[in-house]
């Protein structure tokens, strides 16, 4: 038997918990997210109306995700030693480890339906310039007010966290919940067998522990102050997965649009300013990106250059 709706609810409410207490929530709705990429994205967001939204295991970092797995693999490590005089706990764990495997050929996230599209909260930073524009030149940070982005009826605004202990009580908690769930599950319905309640009980369980696995990252990655829509592609979205050939990987993407406040001849981002990054020809390409913001529909937006030094390899 499937779980109830009255457990649905319980798992529902001890990761929205989770996420609240590593600080991902709640975000000023009147705070600038920045969202630094390149010429060619630049063009292509404000023209397409829509910002990609990349599937977890095909980020940039491919170790990031894999960062919170293994956190959690281990939690559940330890776990297992702790109930090792439990059959039915060892059982059930024991199949849950099987489904977290360590080889890089069966990546556990590569299946996963949840995209994420990523903004930083600092502006003009050099350290993003170098990252998202063409060898440190040619780079624009598009600003958005958050409200504008935390409206979509599947995904979520949510700030990532930084910190190494916070993750590890995080996986911590998490082990336990999950053990203690599927022990609640068995005794309240009879009926239900090891083997069925441990298939049913994880597809149901991974749809929400997999909602925290984007939001930590290592704290080597601080000095990015990163804020994410956290996606979960629904089926009616399934055709509008775009792919993409990375030096590494075929990547899948989801375009994502935001309701609007008037409606427009054009899909219309919640974009609120424009900044051009280091460059040789900032006065020139100001007056191309103020020319496509009209073009859009986005009127006289305000337009700056960034004030860091271009730097070249």
């Amino acid at each position: 038997m499937p779980a109830t709706d009255k457990e649905k609810a319980r798992y529902q409410d001890f990761i929205v918990d989770q996420v609240k207490a590593l600080g991902c929530v709640p975000i000023d709705p009147e705070a600038t997210l920045w969202h630094y990429t390149n010429g060619a994205g630049f063009i292509g967001i404000v023209e397409s109306g829509t910002i990609y939204a990349t599937q977890v295991a095909c980020l940039n970092d491919s170790t990031e995700i894999r960062y919170a797995t293994k956190l959690y693999r281990d939690a559940v490590i330890e776990l297992q030693r702790a109930e090792h005089d439990n059959e039915v706990s060892n059982q059930f764990l024991t199949k849950l480890l099987e489904g977290m495997p360590e080889n890089p050929a069966l990546p556990a996230h590569g299946p996963s339906r949840f995209f994420v599209a990523c903004f930083s909260s600092r502006d003009d930073d050099l350290a993003q310039w170098r990252a998202y524009s063409d060898g440190g030149e040619n780079g624009y940070a598009l600003g958005f007010k958050a409200r504008g982005l935390n409206n979509l009826p599947y995904g979520a605004l949510l700030r990532v966290n930084y910190n190494n202990v916070d993750h590890k009580r995080a996986a911590a908690e998490i082990a336990a919940a999950t053990l203690r769930f599927f022990l609640e599950g068995m005794e309240n319905d009879h009926t239900r067998t090891p083997e069925q309640w441990t298939n049913e009980f994880l597809t149901e369980w991974g749809d929400w522990t997999n909602r925290v696995a984007p939001v930590v990252k290592d704290d080597c990655f601080r000095g990015e102050d990163e804020v994410r829509i956290v996606h979960e592609l629904n089926l009616t979205e399934y055709s509008q997965i775009r792919l993409s050939q990375k030096a590494t990987l075929l990547s899948r993407h989801l375009p994502l649009a935001f309701p609007v406040w008037m409606q427009t001849r054009y899909p219309i981002l919640p974009l609120v300013s424009v900044v051009v990054g280091p460059g040789r020809q900032q006065a020139i390409t100001v007056i191309g990106v103020k020319v496509l913001l009209k073009q859009m529909g986005y009127g006289e937006l305000p337009v700056t250059i960034s004030q860091r030094p271009l730097q070249r390899p």
